[in-house]
């Protein structure tokens, strides 16, 4: 900058010089003043300029004072001007050398004295413009500095910075290789983490997404246990399986006559690829069939990436491929339904998931295992439907049994009951078989089903052996449902049933009571008292009960008072050799004789004296008066014997102390009433060995009346056999009771026992039992019951 202000002076003196080498070679030097005159007024510079000829004196000057002066020791050579300027000087000093003419060399003093304020102000604005013009300078260097370090490390930085920051590295090279080295670096570590972050947010996927699946098998763990049948548990688990974001369509198939059916479906029933849709249409559409081959090999089959190209609508594709396309699936799992290792799968569990890379490991594993708690949940509801099948179900005719009719009477004590009883039934298993009883069981059991068809308010019941039971809902009235039986009798009894063959009309009595308390007790005592009565419709109410009670008690008085008064008396019906029609033997028949002298029925009396413990006097008055009557006779008279009185040891040491008394043990014949039963065969059989050894003969008595046994003949050492009167009088007109009675016969024959029939009232009945070769009758055809036997 002082270089420059001295350059601009030297330059302005380097006019003034050639002004006065010019002024001087043509002019003396008192010509001079006028241009030091004119120099000091246009340089603002230079304050006073003088010229000194000799060296020593001022010789001209711009300021006139200093003319003749003595140059000072203080004026500084001209080259030294910029160092003058910063140790502050003003006035310099420079010899000029001219020629004068143009001929002699001559030289003079220049003398300057610079103006100290111009040079301070000019100094002052130089240094501004040079400070300034360097600010800038270095303000511009500054900028391209920056400018350079911001592309070189800066952008760089924060290149690098951001990508840390976004962690997304990227590969580059940079003018700085060890920035280029840490991009590097951080791009290797980015790449590393975010293979790192990828594997962690799969991993969380599928863990989130594993412990979906868990979750969803956990609810349906959860249904297995609270589904009340096998229906509601398949409809539930595919339901709450096909909730789960990652499957679309579940479902259940079920292994029916070598073919696998849709019987849970998790879409629409109206669907026609879904429930109860057969899952194989054939084998060239079935090879690739997953649920077949899961249910083949007994292992899961996984279907993946399963095609659904629109472009190829006529290649021929299998439902299940179907299926998959209507509901975008991806791929499909199909999974065996196993109870246990050791079983055959039931079935298959059938999942359409919406991804098509397929079911996870783990998933699978999960899957598998649902299905076999599936498969053991719906083993164990059918084991335990079998089981109340076969608790509640007759085996035979697969109608509701007696388990299943109590339970209905434990819910609703309401409603009526109808008990049916098919008569002489034993007789039909003793002649024809137990297996054709047991066929025409079941074809009447379907009978009476098909009787009450349509009528909801009536539910059927097999009660077991050969009794039947309605129950009436809404029935309000014992009549009311009196003549529904009515209808029921005469049609069983207008139909015939055939069976293997063999056509069998079957008649039965009916007992209806109210569904209360004992209601069937109730109903079995019905159709007791219809037999009893000869009726085939009994009705019990509380009213008649009531009325039987007092009925019984004035019964027991009665028959107590005829004991008392000995008014139980004998009457005597012959039975007569059907070859020879003579009579060969007495059956004494028990009679009660009124205070009016009218003879009474033992109908009317023998039940009430069974329920109030007079049975046995009747039986010992009888033994009394039959040995009485017969004390001096040949023929032989028969005495029945309930099971009452074979049971009872007093009567039976009394019975042998009168016949040894007598000594007319080969006159008696004992009837054991076979329509009571016989259950214990030792006692029985004990009791007759005992009187036989005195020389009595045994009967079974109304044999055929509905507890017919052959074994009775078989096991009691049996002399006579006495077919019920129900079977003879039907003989000439009913051929099931012709070849009943004909096996009856031709069996006691074979074993060597006398046959009898009772109730042989006309010509057409006796000509019949002759036909079939029964050696003795009984009826009013030959002699009613007679007070007296001779």
């Amino acid at each position: 900058m002082l270089q420059s202000l001295a350059d601009d002076l030297n330059q302005n003196l380097f006019y003034i010089e050639s002004d006065l080498r010019h002024t001087l070679g043509e002019s003396p030097i008192s010509q001079i003043q006028t241009v030091l005159d004119r120099a000091v007024a246009v340089n603002q510079s230079l304050s006073v300029i003088s010229v000194s000829v000799d060296g020593v004196h001022i010789s001209v000057s711009s300021s006139r004072s200093l003319v003749g002066q003595l140059l000072g020791k203080n004026y500084f050579p001209m080259t030294d001007l910029a160092q003058g300027f910063v140790k502050g000087h003003v006035h310099y000093q420079k010899t000029v050398n001219f020629y004068e003419n143009n001929t002699d060399a001559n030289q003079i003093v220049l003398l300057i004295t610079l103006d100290s304020q111009y040079v301070f102000d000019r100094m002052n604005r130089i240094a501004f413009f040079y400070g300034f013009s360097l600010f800038i300078a270095l303000g511009l260097i500054a900028i391209a500095v920056y400018i350079v370090a911001d592309r070189i490390i800066t952008v760089p930085f924060v290149r690098i910075i951001n990508d840390a920051r976004d962690g997304n590295a990227r590969l580059g090279y940079f003018f700085i290789d060890e920035l280029s080295e840490l991009n590097r670096t951080l791009n290797d570590t980015f790449g590393s983490l975010r293979q790192k972050q990828y594997e962690l947010k799969q991993s969380l996927a599928r863990t989130t997404y594993l412990d979906s699946v868990l979750r969803t098998v956990a609810d349906i763990n959860q249904l297995l246990i609270t589904s009340k049948n096998v229906r509601e548990l398949m409809d539930q688990s595919v339901s709450r399986l096909a909730r789960h974001p990652g499957y679309s369509v579940c479902m259940i198939l079920r292994a029916e006559q070598a073919q696998l059916m849709v019987r849970a479906c998790s879409i629409n029933e109206d669907n026609p690829l879904c429930l109860g849709r057969l899952m194989t249409d054939g084998a060239e559409l079935d090879v690739g069939n997953p649920f077949i081959q899961a249910f083949m090999t007994k292992r899961a089959v996984v279907v993946e990436q399963i095609s659904h190209d629109a472009t190829a609508p006529d290649l021929p594709r299998a439902p299940w491929q179907l299926l998959a396309a209507q509901k975008d699936a991806g791929s499909v799992i199909a999974l065996p339904l196993i109870s246990n290792v050791h079983d055959d799968p039931m079935g298959v569990l059938v999942v359409f998931a919406l991804r098509a890379s397929g079911i996870d490991l783990q998933e699978i594993a999960m899957l598998e295992e649902l299905a076999g708690d599936i498969g053991f949940a719906i083993r164990a509801f059918e084991y335990r439907e079998q089981l109340q099948h076969h608790l509640t179900t007759d085996a035979d005719t697969g109608l509701p049994n007696r388990v299943a009719f109590i339970d209905q009477m434990n819910t609703n004590s309401g409603g009526l009951i109808g008990l049916i009883n098919i008569d002489r039934f034993s007789d039909i298993n003793a002649v024809y078989g137990v297996d054709i009883g047991d066929a025409l069981l079941k074809k009447y059991g379907l009978w009476l089903k098909a009787r009450a068809q349509g009528r909801e308010d009536i539910q059927l019941y097999k009660m077991g052996g050969d009794e039947f039971a309605l129950y009436f809902r809404s029935a309000e009235s014992l009549s009311e449902v009196r003549l529904f039986f009515v209808d029921l009798i005469a049609a069983t009894a207008n139909t015939a049933f055939m069976v293997a063959g063999v056509e069998i009309v079957l008649t039965i009595t009916v007992g209806v009571a109210h569904g209360v308390d004992r209601g069937v007790a109730h109903a079995s005592a019905a159709i007791k008292q219809a037999k009893l009565d000869h009726q085939s419709i009994g009705l019990f109410d509380g009213l008649d009960s009531t009325r039987q009670q007092e009925n019984n008690i004035a019964w027991y008085k009665r028959i107590r008072d005829a004991i008392e008064t000995s008014r139980i008396v004998p009457y005597f019906q012959p039975i007569v050799d059907n070859k020879t029609q003579k009579v060969t033997k007495y059956e004494a028949l028990i009679r009660m004789i009124d205070t009016d002298g009218q003879v009474i029925s033992p109908y009317q009396f023998l039940d009430v004296a069974k329920k109030t413990k007079l049975y046995s006097q009747l039986t010992r008055m009888m033994i009394d008066k039959v040995l009485d009557v017969f004390k001096e006779s040949t023929i032989p008279v028969s005495i029945n014997l309930s099971t009452e009185d074979l049971m009872n040891q007093e009567l039976s040491e009394y019975l042998a102390q009168r016949l040894t008394e007598t000594g007319m043990g080969h006159l008696l014949v004992f009837e054991i009433l076979e329509s009571e039963g016989v259950n214990n065969y030792e006692v029985v059989s004990a009791f007759i060995q005992r009187f036989k050894a005195k020389g009595c003969l045994f009967a079974i008595d109304d044999f055929g009346s509905g507890y017919s046994n052959f074994d009775h003949l078989i096991k009691l050492d049996m002399d006579i056999l006495k077919i019920d009167g129900s079977l003879i009088r039907t003989l000439p007109h009913d051929r099931n009771s012709q070849i009943i009675v004909q096996h009856i016969c031709d069996f006691a024959h074979e074993m060597g026992i006398r046959t009898v029939a009772e109730f042989v009232s006309n010509e057409a009945i006796y000509h019949q039992v002759c036909e079939i070769g029964i050696d003795d009758s009984q009826g009013y055809y030959f002699y009613p019951p007679l007070e007296r036997p001779f």
